[in-house]
């Protein structure tokens, strides 16, 4: 299907669906849609499915989307247009032609409400409908990948996927099948976690150390003297002050001799996990534990934590019980999770701005379908003041003046401290209700009654939530006096890295023709000016005044410059992933093999050599990535070099698998426990995790800094 370069347009059906699809849909010669004819067999089935199992009929918009998904292509609709019929109607004619669906979703909640939700259409076809969840056992996995539609969120079908792959019977396996992926929140899954690794580990008891004594050795030091951050906040380096300071506390001992070099390793992270990584942005502590927060979605993120390094220094600097370490026993990025399927589609509210991403990294179309009423939303200018008190001034007064009108107000963040500091600096009378990872327990209801008249609704993020606020309530009992009043209002506290979710947080105002207003805010000294901000911008900023249009447009620079940086970086780490990924399918296809040998000892010694060895080179390529990019100093090219030395360590891999289960076929008897008899165990326990942000580790933290000061200097020579 010839990609067409997306813009402002509707999706023009005539050029990009199938002929039928078009010619059912009598389109005319203008983007809106004519009277839909329902002669095509395969879409009238599912909208008189709809229509008598679900109780209302499809619009038109809908229906063009349905075809779109059909066809393979990730379409923008605006919140509260009805993407969730609309991908599920897409299901349901796939299904109809005997594929099978997977519909992904961000999270596991919203797996198990729209298989519920649409299960009454799903029936009317006699299609089985399931979901898969966190707490979902085995047995039932296996029962819910052979429905003909299955919701589940993207992260449990990459688990699933990667514990599939070291299973010793295959009778074990639950077998997700990988023939159409509908993706949810298209965006945020494929770009935005895109190159996040899903992680299988195994614990390793015999690996346990801790880094209290490390926190305890860097507790005197202090930047600027021992060490100092770089200004991307990405790194943290001892000065030769710091190296001595800490020398001296450790005994006088030379971290750089090789005895000590681990000792170095653990100071690094303790600093690291005390200076840059921030309670209540990137975590919480509860339960006697860390939780991390999805950053792009401000939730807790259940089954997501760092590498064991990093994990254990954090939960060592909050005096928290140290997590033992483990070992990696195979990880796969959703993006390569992704591009598994034959035919894959999405749907979101801000598909447009990520169009030439998605056609690079999956090859898939994208394009518009129009809202079925007109927007009587209004958008006003950003407020952007020099500093931050002035700012938070102006949003308080803002939303007092808001709630005395009567009109509710949702007030988006970017961090669980910051809605909770917005929220005490407010009345109380204000009844103020606050949405963060804290209390995502009871996100339903909070956001049900965000469109309450005068409800005040702090929000850490709002994209993925997957609930439309209702003028009035959930009931809407109310609305005629909220739409009165203007409607839901919409303040942005801070400009986001990625303007997708700006448009998303604005998203929430105006749904389905309702009236609505947003408003965002900015100040010079926000993160994202700060950290983006050229030389030249820098000198702007610090004159007594800006105009108000040149300061919509500096935080409109520092905006494209964060977007830019995060479009090198995926392609960047997109690039070291290739030879991992192409070793990874190499390593499968043997394994597969391995797994349908018939004489069980053989079969167990192989499988567990195999995977033996694919771990080491797991391990061996890590320790490589982390010093990569030293290659640069030589006039290399990191990737091409890592490549080369990741064709070279692989070169042997199954001469080296061979040997050893030879060597040990030898040793083995006739007994019911082979590994046992050799000596050889298996972790005792797996568990699944997300590793934040930097795949590649270290190196990525400093690549990206790198190509961060590179972007700066090109927009400061323009």
């Amino acid at each position: 299907m010839a990609h067409r370069r997306a813009d402002s347009t509707e999706l023009d059906l005539r050029r990009h669906l199938p002929r039928w699809a078009a010619r059912m849909l009598g389109i005319p010669g203008s983007n809106s849609l004519g009277q839909v004819r329902l002669d095509e067999p395969l879409l009238a089935q599912v909208v008189d499915a709809v229509q008598r199992g679900l109780g209302y009929a499809p619009f038109d918009e809908q229906l063009r989307a349905a075809s779109a998904l059909h066809s393979g292509y990730a379409v923008e609709m605006d919140t509260g247009e009805g993407k969730t019929l609309a991908g599920a109607m897409a299901a349901a004619m796939l299904a109809l032609e005997g594929r099978h669906v997977h519909v992904l979703s961000a999270n596991d909640y919203l797996a198990r409400r729209d298989a519920e939700w649409m299960s009454a259409m799903f029936d009317r076809l006699g299609q089985r409908v399931s979901w898969i969840q966190q707490s979902t056992s085995p047995e039932e996995r296996r029962s819910a990948y052979r429905a003909d539609v299955v919701y589940v969120s993207f992260s449990e079908l990459g688990y699933d996927f990667l514990r599939d792959q070291h299973v010793e019977e295959m009778t074990d396996r639950v077998g997700p099948r990988f023939d159409v992926g509908i993706v949810d929140e298209a965006d945020a899954v494929m770009i935005d976690e895109g190159m996040t690794p899903l992680v299988l580990a195994g614990s390793d008891e015999a690996a346990v150390e801790s880094l209290v004594d490390a926190t305890a050795l860097i507790a005197p030091l202090q930047q600027d003297v021992h060490f100092e951050v770089d200004a991307d906040r990405a790194t943290v380096s001892l000065t030769d002050a710091g190296i001595d300071l800490i020398e001296n506390r450790a005994g006088g001992v030379n971290l750089f001799d090789a005895e000590h070099i681990g000792l170095l390793t653990r100071v690094n992270l303790a600093l690291h996990a005390r200076e840059l990584v921030q309670r209540d942005v990137d975590y919480l502590v509860a339960d006697d534990g860390i939780r991390l927060i999805n950053p792009a979605r401000g939730r807790v993120a259940q089954l997501q934590r760092w590498p064991d390094g990093l994990q254990a220094a954090v939960e060592a600097k909050e005096a928290l019980a140290v997590t033992p370490p483990g070992i990696i026993l195979d990880q796969i990025t959703v993006q390569d999770l992704l591009r598994r399927y034959q035919l894959l589609a999405g749907m979101s509210g801000t598909i447009l701005a990520v169009a030439d991403e998605l056609q690079e990294f999956y090859n898939l179309p994208s394009g518009r379908i129009g809202r079925h009423r007109p927007n009587r939303r209004l958008d006003l200018p950003r407020r952007v003041y020099a500093t931050g008190p002035d700012k938070h001034a102006a949003i308080t007064d803002e939303i007092a003046r808001r709630h005395a009108a009567g009109q509710p107000v949702l007030i988006g963040t970017q961090s669980v401290s910051e809605s909770e500091a917005l929220a005490a600096q407010l009345p109380a009378a204000l009844g103020v209700r606050v949405l963060n990872a804290r209390n995502d327990a009871e996100e339903a209801m909070i956001i049900a009654r965000a469109g309450e008249y005068g409800a005040v609704t702090i929000s850490t993020q709002m994209s993925g939530r997957g609930t439309d606020i209702r003028l009035g309530g959930a009931d809407e009992h109310d609305r005629e006096r909220v739409v009165a009043c203007g409607g839901l209002a919409v303040i942005g506290t801070t400009p986001y890295p990625s303007t997708r979710l700006d448009l998303q947080l604005r998203g929430r105002a105006g749904r389905q023709g309702d009236p609505g207003t947003t408003l965002s805010f900015a100040a010079f000294d926000d993160e994202l000016v700060q950290t983006n901000a050229t030389e030249g911008m820098r000198r702007r900023m610090a004159r007594g005044r800006v105009e108000e249009k040149a300061r919509e447009r500096l935080v409109r620079q520092a905006q494209t410059i964060a977007e830019s940086v995060r479009l090198d970086r995926h392609r960047s780490t997109w690039q070291y992933t290739r030879a991992l990924s192409r070793q990874r399918a190499k390593v499968l296809r043997v394994r597969d093999e391995a797994l349908a040998e018939p004489n069980r000892t053989r079969r167990l010694v192989t499988l567990f050599c195999l995977d033996e060895q694919w771990q080491g080179h797991l391990a061996r390529l890590a320790e490589i990535r982390d010093g990569i990019h030293l290659r640069r100093l030589a006039g290399q090219n990191p990737v091409d070099e890592f490549h080369r030395i990741a064709l070279r360590e692989f070169a042997s891999f199954f001469t080296s698998v061979d040997t050893a289960v030879r060597e040990r076929l030898q040793r083995v008897g006739d007994g019911s426990d082979p590994l046992a008899e050799l000596g050889l165990r298996r972790p005792s326990a797996t568990w699944t995790y997300m590793l934040r942000d930097d795949p590649l580790g270290d190196a990525a933290g400093r690549a990206a800094a790198e190509i961060h000061r590179r972007i700066r200097g090109v927009w400061d020579r323009a």
